[in-house]
């Protein structure tokens, strides 16, 4: 399949589905490459290592931006993220495993990490004024 084919079947999926804007798509679709990516072996992937690495990716793509273009694109939970996947199988631009089902995407997981913890860039300290 070249990238015209894939492009038509995205502007399909838009048309079908207009909660996920168009960048959305090849996103979640390269996330799927960069988890598996990080694998020592190539294996199917679960929805929990799958949303993992959706955040992850996002944060290595966007920085601190990440939170603001998922939501600019219609990502804002886990469920959304499971629902581009389902729409890039459907049109036979990702694939599943039987056991795979669009339930497992519905579960409370932060798409980006908390501000808070080992990677958060600490503040300058203020200037003190007397």
């Amino acid at each position: 399949m070249d990238q015209q084919d894939v492009e038509q079947k995205i502007e399909e999926l838009v048309r079908r589905d207009p909660r996920y804007r168009h960048d959305a798509y090849p996103f979640v679709a390269n996330a799927v490459t960069f988890t598996v990516g990080r694998l020592p072996k190539h294996r199917h992937v679960s929805a929990l290592e799958l949303l993992h690495g959706v955040r992850d990716y996002a944060q290595k793509e966007f920085g601190v931006l990440a939170q603001q273009v998922l939501d600019e694109w219609g990502i804002h939970e886990a469920a959304d993220v499971g629902s581009i996947v389902y729409s890039l199988i459907g049109a036979e631009l990702l694939s599943a495993s039987q056991d795979d089902s669009p339930e497992e995407f519905e579960i409370d997981f932060p798409l980006i990490e908390p501000e808070s913890g080992p990677h958060r860039q600490p503040h300058a300290p203020l200037p003190k004024i007397d």
